[in-house]
């Protein structure tokens, strides 16, 4: 991972603003075993493309005293970097992740996947990015009204088994928006109904993180969806942040609702009632390849994360959303 790409490279880029990949699918390229002449392309290819930090004296600057004030507000990223960068980034705490847990949904989970991946590469420059982009878009689904004391009595599976139900019969239609992700999670929690449903997933009783990364999954296993794909991401960045946590259950009710926003906006089409599956599974090593081949960010990304969770839960299911992703419903 280029060590000082945050101080030089903005978080987002073009007038749409997307989220910055480059840093983590160049270090999930690594991962994947690309030789440096591939990372010199990959390099040569993406970087230019990328819009630089623009800094200049009115640029905010975040202390203590404004920290909250400024949460989510989208204008104080450069401030909130060298606020983390000052506290130091590497050891056994996040600073201030128990605070920004409530917004872990932050920029469709890409905060949380790039604090994932800088603590995977054991990079404080992509830690402090993570946690200051976090900081800047961060992203409440549930109202605090909603996060109730009392557990409920629906259980997280079933409610991922539920939604999944009504979108393959039609229900629970996505609600009509032109916006990036971010911004339908945005209008869908902001709906009564689906608000509902959200709040169930923040409640939710037996609920862990691999039963949240189990349903991320099968979410992706139906749709081959380009928000499912997040989703999957966001519970493999969630693992490696989780023991910097301290109130890891609230920060596992808060992923589980934003993941549960998310997929209330995926298309009704893009749902079938059979999951993607392969008795013969591509390995590991076969997956690497292509995934190193690939050109775009997300692919390089998301075949890292796989075979990383794949890893964890020993759930050979990975290695078929790998193999989706790659190749589509029909293997080539």
């Amino acid at each position: 991972m280029t060590v000082d790409h945050a101080e030089i490279y903005a978080p987002t880029f073009g007038p749409q603003q997307f989220s910055n990949h480059f840093p983590m699918a160049s270090f999930a390229l690594k991962k994947l075993g690309a030789d440096e002449e591939l990372i010199d392309r990959f390099n040569k290819d993406n970087l230019p493309r990328l819009d630089l930090n623009v800094r200049s004296d009115n640029s905010l600057v975040i202390t203590k005293d404004n920290f909250d004030l400024n949460l989510g507000k989208a204008k104080g990223y450069l401030g909130y970097l060298k606020y983390f960068q000052d506290k130091g980034c590497q050891g056994k705490e996040l600073p201030r992740i128990d605070d920004l847990a409530k917004g872990v949904s932050a920029s469709a989970f890409h905060a949380l996947i790039r604090l994932g991946y800088g603590l995977d590469a054991n990079d404080a420059s992509e830690i402090a990015a993570g946690l200051a982009y976090m900081a800047d878009t961060l992203l409440i689904v549930i109202p605090e009204e909603n996060r109730s004391a009392v557990v409920s009595k629906v259980g997280a599976g079933d409610l991922g088994k539920e939604i999944v139900r009504k979108r393959l019969a039609g229900e629970l239609e996505v609600l009509s928006s032109k916006a990036t992700i971010s911004g339908r999670m945005t209008v869908t929690a902001q709906d009564n109904e689906r608000q509902n449903i959200i709040s169930s997933a923040f409640n939710a009783s037996d609920l862990s993180l691999d039963q949240v990364a189990k349903i991320s999954l099968q979410v992706f296993l139906h749709t081959n969806n380009f928000t499912a794909l997040h989703a999957v991401t966001a519970s493999h960045a969630a693992r490696l942040v989780l023991p910097y946590v301290g109130d890891q259950e609230t920060f596992i009710r808060e992923l589980f609702a934003g993941i549960i926003t998310a997929v209330l906006t995926i298309p009704g089409e893009d749902f079938r009632a059979d999951a993607f599956g392969q008795e013969d599974l591509l390995s590991q090593e076969v997956l690497s390849k292509q995934g190193r081949a690939s050109t775009d960010s997300h692919d390089i990304k998301f075949v890292y994360s796989c075979l990383e969770e794949y890893r964890e839960y020993g759930e050979k299911l990975y290695l078929a959303a790998a193999e989706l992703r790659l190749n589509g419903w029909g293997r080539v």
